[in-house]
């Protein structure tokens, strides 16, 4: 497989969006800022704001804010509601954003347990959107049969990554 170019989040990004966002951030070093400044209970916020950013190294910076923020959800119901957004809005700009679904498909690492939560789901939209010509549908598979042998209440009809997206 191979791997897409890779893309940093710039600092004229973390000062767009720190300012704009109102982001509290109090280190020096802006390495990980995108993963660091996001808070999970402000996520809607994050996302109303990505419609009407257009600057794209501002989108790319903001959607890693946007996946973090899904990957930090407390709960399973906002977890899935989230991601589902999350889902669409990396579908509609998968271009810009291909590199953050690759680095968030976590493929450096065969056991799916190992990874994020949203990991299964990046992997599928990696092989359902990109030019990768790779199986990982089993893998989300496998990972929501785990999910629901952990979580009694969890349904695995309640989300499906390839309708409504």
């Amino acid at each position: 497989m191979k791997e897409p170019k890779l893309r940093f989040v710039t600092q004229k990004a973390v000062e767009d969006l720190t300012k704009n966002l109102n982001l509290h951030y109090t280190l020096s070093d802006y390495q990980d800022w995108e993963f660091i400044v996001g808070k999970p209970k402000d996520i809607e916020k994050y996302i109303n704001y990505y419609a009407t950013e257009f600057d794209e190294d501002n989108k790319f910076a903001l959607m890693e804010i946007i996946i973090q923020a899904t990957e930090d959800q407390t709960t399973e119901n906002d977890f899935f509601k989230h991601l589902k957004i999350l889902l669409k809005l990396l579908k509609e700009n998968f271009r810009l954003h291909e590199y953050s679904v690759y680095y968030w498909s976590c493929f450096e690492n065969e056991n799916i347990e190992d990874c994020w939560k949203v990991t299964p789901f990046m992997r599928d939209l990696w092989q359902n959107t990109s030019s990768a010509n790779i199986l990982v549908s089993k893998d989300m598979n496998r990972f929501l049969n785990i999910f629901k042998q952990k979580n009694e209440f969890f349904d695995l009809n309640m989300f499906k990554i390839n309708q409504g997206v």
